[in-house]
């Protein structure tokens, strides 16, 4: 007799991999999507053949990646983007409007419309159905839901189709239990300086406090229907580094469209890192910061010709002004930026690339050069303090 082990061939081995490096900070949630999915691909989930392929629900605080996750393994199950439905359960918050999701009956106003439950979606193999926020819903979508768990199918009123979703992943976000997150958190005083140890304690009394507040709202019968309910964690600093790795390097992607680069000292990824932290709201709030305090002035700025075109831009946080904490923005000239740039817009409509190199330049997150730019500007090499160059000031 041989001895069973895990073998080294399962497709999902990708999925997993990739979404570990997209999604960060929530490596328990991915194991646990990752696991389920592999009972449902053989059956093991339930013993109704009809039921969609897997039932799950993700439970935890805002902005810490739920719907991301999501999205994200749609894209990956099906590059095509074609067999991937969100349904914002927020435009449900009255009873008669599922009637959007399954159609109007005969004699309805409304019958004519489409059905947002749409079978050319959702019977595709691998198809993903997110219910986004289902606790804004009302009981009638809840209804719905608990047919679709239990039965695997529902009709559709305006015109008699039945739909099947055996084929279908179906995924269910929550921020149900948010307040007594909040005020959890808060007692907890969960800061930008939590170790990872204190969030992982901190993410399965998170899940206690949501699960305790999901009794409260849905039926036993219902939560029974789920296959598995996962847990999103609240984030701690180092993950938050990552994160803002990330929004940055996003960022410059479309910085270069434009011929810029932008760079962060430590001192403003600090910057960044402290204001852009409430634990309430995950990464949102790093998000907002950086649209307010990077990207706007950024707008003006080449809006208004103080940055030209093919520049290295580098952002420092100074603190050092009357007004408080601040922010300034130098540049130095960097024409291969130019070439690179060209070269992103040629490979966007199908073009030739110019030049010989259209390689998509490293981003760099924490130079220290910027802080002396100005001392050392060089014909090529500039150093702006000028009406657009002035530092940002935040209060």
């Amino acid at each position: 007799m041989i001895r069973a082990i895990r073998g080294t061939q399962n497709p999902l081995d990708r999925v997993e991999q990739t979404l570990r490096q997209s999604i960060f900070g929530q490596d328990r949630a991915i194991e646990s999507l990752i696991r389920t999915l592999n009972r449902s691909q053989f059956g093991f989930s339930s013993g109704n053949s009809r039921r969609p392929r897997a039932c799950l629900l993700f439970l935890g605080p805002t902005g810490v990646g739920k719907t991301e996750t999501v999205r994200r393994l749609a894209q990956l199950l099906r590059p095509d983007g074609e067999a991937f439905l969100k349904i914002d359960c927020s435009i449900f918050s009255q009873g008669h409007e599922v009637s959007a999701l399954v159609g109007a009956p005969p004699s309805y106003v409304g019958r004519d419309q489409k059905p947002l439950l749409n079978p050319d979606i959702i019977e595709q193999d691998n198809s993903v159905l997110l219910f986004d926020e289902i606790e804004k819903g009302q009981s009638e979508l809840w209804n719905l839901l608990l047919q679709i768990m239990e039965d695997g199918e529902i009709l559709l009123l305006n015109g008699g189709r039945r739909v099947s979703f055996h084929k279908s992943i179906l995924i269910l976000t929550t921020n149900v239990g948010a307040k007594e997150m909040v005020d959890f958190l808060d007692k907890r005083i969960i800061g930008f300086r939590t170790s990872h140890t204190d969030v992982e304690s901190t993410g399965q009394q998170i899940y206690q406090i949501g699960f305790d507040a999901l009794q409260r709202v849905f039926s036993p019968e219902w939560i029974n229907r789920l296959d598995e309910i996962i847990a999103f964690r609240p984030l701690s600093s180092d993950i938050l580094r990552q994160v803002l790795d990330r929004m940055i390097a996003e960022s410059n992607e479309q910085y270069l469209r434009h011929g810029i680069h932008v760079e962060l000292t430590t001192e403003a990824r600090e910057y960044f890192l402290e204001k852009g932290f409430d634990s309430r709201f995950g990464a949102r709030p790093l998000r907002q910061c950086l649209l307010k305090y990077l990207d706007a002035p950024l707008a003006d700025m080449l809006a208004s010709g103080g940055i030209p075109s093919g520049s290295r831009v580098s952002v420092v946080a100074t603190g050092t002004d009357r007004y408080g904490e601040a922010l300034e923005f130098y540049y130095e000239s960097a024409p291969e930026l130019l070439k690179q740039a060209a070269a992103l817009r040629a490979a966007e409509v199908g073009g030739p690339s110019p030049g010989k190199d259209p390689q998509m330049p490293s981003v760099s997150l924490s130079s220290e050069r910027a802080g002396t730019l100005e001392s050392t500007a060089t014909s090529g090499s500039i150093g702006v303090r000028g009406p657009y160059l002035t530092p940002h000031r935040h209060s």
